[in-house]
């Protein structure tokens, strides 16, 4: 009768705190889908790059999406929001792939899950194709922006044209693009050797009772760089001023 009490106790006093601490009574921004995004970030050229799918809670479960918000010419930013499990769900497979982007040039925008850097490739503002001694032409950033292929997680990987190519008519028929040979995306093979590795990603592991009471106290909120201020959360500020 004493363990029966006491593991309710437990349980009781877990779901207290899952309400006092949960993240949606902090800063943590709820996405419904992906229709959001484009309200959310301002400017161009931004891309919006998945980096990790995680969950917490230890009964009831929080879908939690990380980001790598690149704009083109700023600083880069590492935001985590809140979601639902179906939109949770629906991107498992798409880890390292950019799920939102804006073209500078027609502020044209596309929620298709691409590579990441896709957004640059073809555009001579910050690059060109160089060809090869087969005869192949590949993607070359101009040297001001050399840093892209490090953003993008490429790191000796060129577009070839035909990769060029498909990306477009996959766009265009608005379906989702894991290269040539499915380099990209949650099991590419790109994405699997660069990108799972990088400091980026949650490490998984088991955790105890009170590692889930824990994580709700710890998890970081909308922005994990607390210090800076970015363009992303200004642009957010931006938004709820016009709200109110």
């Amino acid at each position: 009768m004493n363990k029966i009490s006491l593991y309710t106790l437990l349980i009781l006093l877990f779901l207290g705190l899952s309400k006092s601490f949960s993240p949606s009574s902090q800063k943590t921004k709820f996405v419904v889908n992906e229709q959001v995004f484009s309200s959310m970030f301002s400017g161009a050229p931004i891309s919006l790059v998945l980096i990790d799918a995680f969950q917490a809670g230890f009964l009831i479960k929080t879908h939690y999406l990380k980001f790598k918000f690149i704009h083109g010419f700023k600083q880069d930013e590492t935001i985590v929001v809140r979601t639902n499990a179906e939109f949770w769900k629906k991107h498992q497979e798409n880890i390292g792939m950019t799920l939102f982007r804006r073209s500078e040039r027609n502020n044209k925008e596309s929620t298709t899950p691409l590579p990441p850097g896709g957004l640059y490739v073809g555009d001579p503002a910050f690059g060109f194709w160089k060809y090869h001694n087969s005869g192949e032409r590949r993607w070359y950033f101009h040297r001001a922006y050399k840093e892209f292929n490090k953003k993008f997680f490429w790191k000796d990987f060129r577009p070839n044209y035909e990769f060029y190519e498909k990306a477009k008519i996959h766009l265009e028929n608005e379906k989702a693009f894991y290269g040539l040979a499915g380099e990209f995306g949650t099991k590419g093979t790109i994405t699997k050797s660069l990108y799972l590795n990088s400091p980026y990603r949650k490490k998984e592991a088991k955790q105890s009772f009170l590692d889930h009471i824990w994580y709700y106290i710890s998890l970081p909120p909308w922005s994990i760089d607390q210090a800076k201020k970015t363009p992303v959360k200004s642009s957010i500020k931006e938004i709820e001023d016009k709200k109110l």
